[in-house]
């Protein structure tokens, strides 16, 4: 899917080139938007979550498996990282890959309810 004004809904999944967290270099990954929709529309940018097919690493991950998805497909089974937000450009954004369900947009909050303690 490519992207268009309406692909940047919380709980999409897109693909963009996300900075490494030393800041120097970075990934063409898949991520997920957590900014709201009001948020999306009236920026330039979007808030997001970076997606990782590599083993489990910290306790604030969130599993996700294509069954965790309302439209869309992934590779590989792989893990939302709730402990590493980024803001990024709309206009780095490749292309929509998918959504996930509700319940694992529910999920993902109550992770991050638990890291920020709100």
């Amino acid at each position: 899917m490519q992207k268009n004004s309406s692909s940047f809904e919380q709980g999409n999944i897109v693909v963009a080139d996300i900075l490494y967290s030393q800041q120097v270099g970075c990934k063409r990954r898949p991520v997920l938007i957590i900014s709201n929709s009001d948020f999306n529309r009236q920026s330039a940018d979007i808030i997001v979550l970076s997606i990782s097919s590599t083993p489990a690493r910290a306790k604030y991950d969130v599993e996700l498996e294509n069954k965790d998805l309302e439209k869309g497909e992934l590779r590989t089974e792989s893990k939302i990282l709730a402990d590493f937000p980024t803001t990024i450009e709309k206009a780095v954004v490749s292309q929509e890959i998918g959504k996930i369900s509700k319940q694992k947009l529910n999920e993902v909050k109550q992770k991050l309810k638990e890291l920020y303690e709100l």
